[in-house]
């Protein structure tokens, strides 16, 4: 009897997981705006921890280190929003250009270059939406090697395509998260004013376990802190790098591809392919030859690829421990909960359910089969795996 209750009751337990995981997937979409501020608040307040401890141990009160970090955090989001705001202004032709504004061009040795009428060659006029699509265009018809129908659908494609459309959606998302942000800002503060407290609550209702909680709060905190500084920094890196190809290549809106690299290198794979993509196809649309696109495809692959895959591996070594796998199948998960800003978060949310289920006995093997890598015969985490109780159960 008991044999046969056994089977019965695992079912049981198989379909109230699913249901449970249903449920809380529901939530997480329907609170969406409620939860992700205060996830981001969370991750926010662990990334700026070590600054506020360092900045402690110079008398520099933390109250008053957690205001300035904020001060400085919207300056800078500011300042970007300026920088993006007038650069989109000159893409979609909304910032008149006279010819009194174009600067003459310049000979090394300081005259001004004329035409053969002798009149003074001026700079080109800023590249706008309305020539990039035009050029485009121009190329498909130029392809040999296409039907005439997939031109047509390619050249209906790009001008049926509303950019303008689009970035008063991505300014109107701007306003929203603004708004957002301060709310984080908040609750960043009260996090960083009650995270000792909070900490003893946690282990006091871990009762017996309360070392294995101990542990578990260690692990997630360092982890997922050395994942975002590292990612930060790495993307920071990632997106200079790629600024000064583009220069090089003479793609206009430099800038403006900089700051988009930065931001979609925190999602894992596809960032970085919708990033090398953007830039390829400007480069591609504002040149006569094909080279400077070929040229930026390539940098870009090879910038993500000794980055992503070669240097920050190496630095992040034993902190973090997700299957690739896993990592792409949760940036599609969290993408279709959270959106966008769910690609950014999928990682770092990723890697502390991860710990959350090592910490138990009985969810234990669903973390190790979330790891990169199993635990070896004699229980031992192998090389470049995160220090995570992944042991295997010791057979008596």
């Amino acid at each position: 009897m008991e044999s046969a209750a056994r089977p019965h009751g695992r079912g049981q337990t198989i379909a109230l997981v699913i249901i449970a995981t249903v449920l809380v997937g529901w939530v997480l979409h329907a609170g969406a705006s409620i939860i992700q501020p205060i996830v981001i608040a969370l991750l926010l307040a662990n990334v700026l921890q070590p600054v506020v401890r360092a900045l402690e141990k110079w008398r520099i009160p933390g109250p008053l280190t957690v205001l300035l970090l904020s001060v400085l955090l919207v300056w800078g989001i500011f300042q970007v929003t300026m920088v993006v705001q007038s650069n989109v202004a000159t893409l979609l032709g909304q910032n008149p250009v006279s010819e009194e504004s174009l600067q003459p061009l310049m000979n090394p040795d300081g005259t001004i270059q004329r035409d053969e009428d002798g009149k003074p060659m001026l700079e080109a006029p800023p590249t706008t939406w309305k020539r990039i699509s035009k050029n485009l265009s121009a190329r498909i018809d130029n392809q040999e090697y296409m039907s005439d129908d997939v031109k047509e659908s390619l050249k209906n494609a790009i001008e049926s395509f509303d950019v303008q459309g689009a970035f008063a959606s991505l300014i109107g998302g701007g306003i929203d998260f603004g708004r957002t942000l301060i709310i984080i800002l908040i609750y960043m503060a009260f996090i960083f004013a009650e995270q000792n407290i909070f900490k003893r609550k946690i282990l006091a209702i871990a009762g017996s376990r309360r070392r294995e909680a101990a542990q578990a709060l260690d692990t997630m905190s360092r982890g997922v802190q050395r994942y975002l500084s590292i990612k930060t920094a790495i993307s920071l890196l990632t997106g200079v790098i790629c600024y000064f190809l583009l220069v090089f290549t003479q793609v206009p809106y430099a800038i403006i591809f900089a700051i988009l690299t930065f931001l979609l290198n925190y999602i894992p794979t596809f960032g970085s392919i919708v990033a090398g993509l953007l830039a390829a196809i400007t480069a591609l649309a504002v040149h006569d030859s094909v080279a400077p696109a070929v040229i930026v495809a390539v940098g870009y692959a090879v910038v993500n690829t000794v980055l992503g895959s070669i240097v920050e591996p190496r630095i992040l070594g034993r902190e973090l421990n997700i299957s690739p796998l896993v990592i792409i199948i949760s940036v599609v998960v969290w993408v279709g909960l959270w959106g966008v800003v769910g690609g950014f978060l999928a990682v770092p949310l990723t890697a502390a359910l991860q710990i959350v289920l090592a910490s138990n006995e009985r969810s234990r093997s669903i973390a190790i089969l979330l790891s990169g890598a199993p635990p070896t015969e004699d229980g031992e985490v192998p090389r470049r795996t995160p220090r995570l109780a992944l042991r295997r159960r010791r057979s008596s």
